[in-house]
Order: structure tokens, then sequence, then C-alpha cells
């Protein structure tokens, strides 16, 4: 609901695929979540588009949906 409330189309959620097979978080552990849509052979980032992941070229420009931890 929160990303939903956004005004966005997409957010980058810093996960991507640079050896064509797996996908990888920006913190180094595996993603293990559905499948990921993709259209072309050089998307190797993924943004959260609506409620599903779509392969994106990672030069697309998309606000960042990151990680903070908590002090």
């Amino acid at each position: 609901d929160l990303f939903k409330s956004i005004q966005a189309d997409c957010f980058w959620i810093g996960l991507r695929n640079s050896t064509g097979s797996v996908w990888i978080w920006e913190d180094g552990s595996t993603f293990n979540g559905t499948k990921i849509t993709s259209n072309s052979p050089v998307q190797h980032c993924a943004v959260l588009i609506k409620d599903h992941f779509q392969a994106s070229s990672c030069e697309f420009a998309a606000p960042w949906i990151c990680e903070k931890s908590l002090r």
C-alpha cells in the first residue's frame, strides 16, 4: 500500500542479474522470489512496477527503494 501511494510508476529495488541466471540483492543474498519478467537479454536490473517485478536496463532512471538499519 505504501508503494501504491507514492506517485511513481516503478522503483528500482536493488536486484541485479549479471550472470544471466541468478538474481542477487545488493547485500549479496540470492533472490528466492517469484519469476522476474524480462523481454530483453540486456536487462540486468529489476524494478517493481505496481505489484510485480520486471527486468529493466540498469541505466533506467527510477526512484530507489532502500533498506536502512534502525539504530
